[in-house]
């Protein structure tokens, strides 16, 4: 398999906020995944205006919602063919795209929150499709329980424990996700890497290089 490029970005709220070397960033990669927060509980045409922005900078875009977006973000990304919600894709033949959209439940009720049960439920929908590939790709807006990924400030872990037990057991190679904007790092689970690359709003970013089946994390 040729090189790919990859671009995670999550927690856009509205926007990404395109420096030079993000921008640099996703004109080279040959895709870009969205881990959520597309808006800050806006409107599909807000949403639509984010994801033509991205479309300026690369033409592959794949993309999940988070909780700050709503049911109808969730359908508006599946009109536009980019959904990764529930469903499992191959892209350059070798490499597997799933998602989940949303977040556990939250002490603020935001728009878009399921139980765990829910969120393994539709996170196997997609992996199911996925399973078999080189290279497999978890895009889920909450990150998985007791990781960096999800440290609060006072030192919380809110993460998805249904996620964490996922990789355990199934151990996809890659893991991106976002919501909790102060935990921006990676980690691992056994073979699985999870990043939360930050706050896409604040610059923020990862870049994966595939090679075969190795994988390189920068965080921008």
């Amino acid at each position: 398999m040729a090189e790919v490029t990859l671009l995670g970005l999550g927690d856009l709220h509205g926007g990404v906020k395109w420096t030079d070397e993000l921008a640099s960033a996703a004109h080279r990669a040959d895709a870009i995944l969205l881990c959520g927060d597309i808006t800050t509980f806006g409107s599909t045409e807000d949403a639509g205006a984010v994801v033509d922005d991205i479309y300026a900078y690369c033409d592959t875009l794949f993309a999940v919602a988070g909780n700050c977006d709503s049911a109808a973000i969730d359908h508006y990304l599946i009109e536009r063919g980019i959904s990764l919600n529930g469903h499992g894709m191959l892209y350059k033949d070798s490499i597997g795209l799933c998602g989940v959209s949303g977040s556990n439940r939250t002490p603020f009720r935001t728009p878009h929150e399921f139980t765990d049960q829910e969120l393994s439920a539709t996170l196997n929908r997609g992996w199911e499709q996925i399973k078999s590939a080189a290279i497999r790709i978890v895009v889920h807006h909450a990150p998985p329980y007791r990781t960096s990924c999800v440290r609060m400030r006072l030192g919380l872990h809110v993460g998805v424990r249904s996620l964490r037990s996922f990789c355990e057991d199934e151990q996809p190679e890659l893991v991106l996700c976002g919501h909790i904007h102060e935990a921006r790092g990676r980690d691992s689970i056994r073979n699985t890497i999870v990043v939360n690359g930050g706050m896409a709003a604040r610059g923020y970013g990862t870049l994966i290089t595939i090679k075969g089946t190795e994988l390189e994390i920068e965080l921008i």
